[in-house]
């Protein structure tokens, strides 16, 4: 079922943002002037600084960031490609860290002992209750055709809820609506949690056999370790979802089986996100869900996996450090920073826009001495580029991809389109830069693209025929439920914990500052942020992937970009749906229209992440760029934390 994305891919090929030629800046830096240059000219010159740099300040003054455009294949595209560019060439510097799902990833971690694959979609037909706690499956699909699957399971009688500040797309989907202030569903789970253990309604037999630490958790609930019981009143106060909801949700998850609870990422990118997705794990073992078919484990929710073909090799240098993908800006620029970054080179990423504050990234990277982008299109981060080197789009190369979201795909993603102007696929770029720099041998083995899928086709145990014929090769299996085999004998299949059971009291986590128990801490204001009263979101938007498809207009066409807003909120500022307004943090100020609309809680903003960054003259960012809005600031494990920010309105 193709999705929007999916449908006017074809129509970014003539884009108006499309680079069909090399480019090298003529102009002072960020006018988004240059002149077209031969392949010959651009390589060369990005080599020789590549070469300078190295031989002046070392690899660590290289910064490669990159991203997760033209991601899953087997090393020839986007950042495979370069990875083993710069894996041939010198210990650098690079970006790093799941932006999707870190604080997700490392309750799992902390609570399974490893990151555990979700459930088959096509499990939840048994279900009886979904709750889709900030997933939005509806625009952002979160595995293969998972609205059709929910709509299934409700068509064969399940109840779906929906736990989000927005009533999204996926509210059609749902029987209920519960908006929830932003940053505060480790509250509304320890109350959820607080009733069913007042009411008799906790699995205690799953807890006492799957389960360590409950106790300490337990003891939170109802207040002997801090004198205060996680009530519903409690909760309301703090989430806005009332007493009451709270109290009928609580028993509905309890007494209803199989109960599919299905958090989202948004949650977990909040400042402490990783007490979400812990409180989450802990209440699907307090119903007894976990490991059963209809249920699930609440945890990172897709599948992981590479697919039964190998990838290219990586050469004899591993990066000599990393920075944080969401704060790579405030940390090579802060004072002190060793071996400062000079070079930096830009693959599969539009890096100023898709990393929180916005504003401070242009800067930081307009002060770089020199910066290349390996980019099929002229993005804000290519307007600050002294190099822009065109890459084909997926449409003009071949690759073996696996498959987004579920490890049982992979698809032979062959050539459909001569590459337009004069791009070059990525391995190519790279080829020739490896043999400007020393070692092109070595980089190439003497294969082309083609000759690399034939070897690796030949090495993985499939029908390569009937994959390229067919385009696709799907693994045979059944539905497979997440943890079955620890539920059936968790003697015999033991997680990877201390005790081999779910840990709900994890002391890891107070080495970072958090709670050894799923929590709730409440988030304390920079005095800078003061004056801000509004919570910010800035969710995915079904028009694009990040920023990628932003240039499509077929696709802007859909849906304005807008911010939404409570009828009330605009009431009291004096703004009617449509009108312009600039919305302001501590970070920045962009301008777009208001939408006006009962679709979101009081006292929050919805703007979708991705669309480009474009400041005018006053340095108001124009083309509003949700970034612009947020801190750059990290949760105590080191992730994202894009959900937490706080904005003011004005009718412009």
């Amino acid at each position: 079922m193709p999705c929007a994305r999916g449908r006017a891919h074809r129509r970014l090929l003539t884009a108006p943002e499309r680079v069909l030629t090399p480019l090298l800046r003529d102009g002072p830096r960020g006018e988004g002037r240059f002149r077209p240059a031969s392949w010959d000219e651009a390589l060369d010159a990005v080599a020789a600084h590549l070469r300078a740099t190295l031989e002046r300040h070392g690899g660590e003054a290289i910064l490669h960031a990159y991203g997760a455009g033209s991601s899953g294949g087997r090393g020839l595209s986007g950042s495979g490609a370069s990875r083993r560019l710069f894996s041939h060439l010198a210990p650098v510097t690079e970006t790093a860290g799941r932006f999707s799902d870190h604080c997700t990833v490392t309750a799992a971690r902390w609570m399974f002992g490893d990151v555990i694959p979700g459930s088959d979609r096509e499990t939840l037909h048994t279900s009886r209750l979904i709750i889709l706690w900030g997933m939005n499956p509806a625009e952002t699909i979160m595995g293969p055709n998972t609205p059709y699957h929910i709509a299934e399971a409700r068509d064969r009688g399940a109840r779906v809820v929906l736990i989000d500040p927005r009533y999204t797309d996926s509210g059609v989907l749902a029987d209920r609506w519960i908006p929830i202030r932003p940053g505060t569903d480790a509250a509304l789970a320890a109350a959820l949690a607080y009733v069913m253990e007042r009411e008799g309604l906790v699995d205690r037999a799953f807890l006492a056999r799957y389960t360590a630490g409950y106790d300490r958790y337990r003891d939170y609930l109802l207040g002997a370790s801090d004198g205060v019981a996680k009530t519903p009143a409690w909760a309301a106060a703090i989430t806005g979802v009332p007493e009451g909801t709270v109290v009928d949700l609580a028993r509905e998850y309890a007494t209803t089986k199989p109960a599919a609870l299905l958090p989202g990422w948004a949650p977990q990118r909040g400042l402490y996100g990783e007490q979400a997705p812990r409180a989450c794990i802990t209440l699907a073992c307090m119903t007894g869900n976990l490991g059963l078919p209809g249920g699930g484990e609440a945890s990172v929710g897709t599948r992981w996996g590479a697919g039964p073909v190998g990838i290219l090799p990586g050469g004899p240098y591993a990066p000599a450090r990393t920075v944080a993908k969401w704060t790579w800006a405030a940390e090579i620029s802060a004072p002190g920073f060793p071996s400062p970054i000079r070079l930096v080179y830009v693959v599969g990423t539009n890096l100023i826009n898709r990393s929180p504050n916005t504003g401070l990234n242009a800067r930081v990277l307009a002060g770089l001495d020199y910066v290349v982008v390996q980019d099929p299109f002229l993005t804000p981060t290519a307007r600050l580029a002294d190099v822009v080197l065109p890459a084909c789009t997926d449409l003009e190369r071949s690759d073996l991809v696996s498959a987004w979201g579920h490890d049982a795909y992979l698809y032979h993603s062959q050539q459909a389109l001569e590459p337009a102007g004069e791009t070059r696929t990525d391995y190519q770029i790279c080829a020739a830069l490896a043999e400007r720099l020393g070692f092109g041998p070595e980089y190439t083995q003497g294969r082309s693209e083609e000759e690399w899928l034939a070897a690796l086709l030949a090495e993985a145990d499939l029908d390569a025929d009937r994959l390229r014929r067919e385009g696709l090769a799907r693994e045979p299996h059944g539905a497979r439920v997440a943890l079955a085999e620890f539920r059936a004998d968790p003697g015999a299949h033991p997680l990877r914990t201390p005790s081999g059971r779910v840990e709900i009291h994890t002391p890891e986590a107070e080495a970072y500052g958090l709670p050894a128990i799923p929590a709730y801490v409440p988030v304390e204001r920079e005095p800078r942020e003061a004056g801000y009263p509004l919570a910010l979101i800035t969710p995915h938007s079904k028009q694009r992937s990040h920023s990628c498809l932003h240039t499509n207009p077929w696709l802007q066409a859909i849906e304005p970009h807008a911010a939404w807003l409570h009828p009330e909120d605009a009431a009291a500022r004096g703004i009617a749906d449509g009108d312009p307004i600039e919305v302001s943090s501590a970070d920045g100020v962009v301008r777009l229209p208001a939408r006006v609309t009962h679709r979101i809680m009081p006292g929050v903003v919805c703007i979708y992440q991705g669309a480009w960054y474009r400041p005018d003259p006053d340095g108001v960012d124009v083309g509003a760029c949700a970034n612009t809005l947020t801190p750059s600031r990290a949760t105590p494990s080191g992730g994202p934390s894009t959900h937490t920010a706080w904005v003011e309105v004005h009718r412009c």
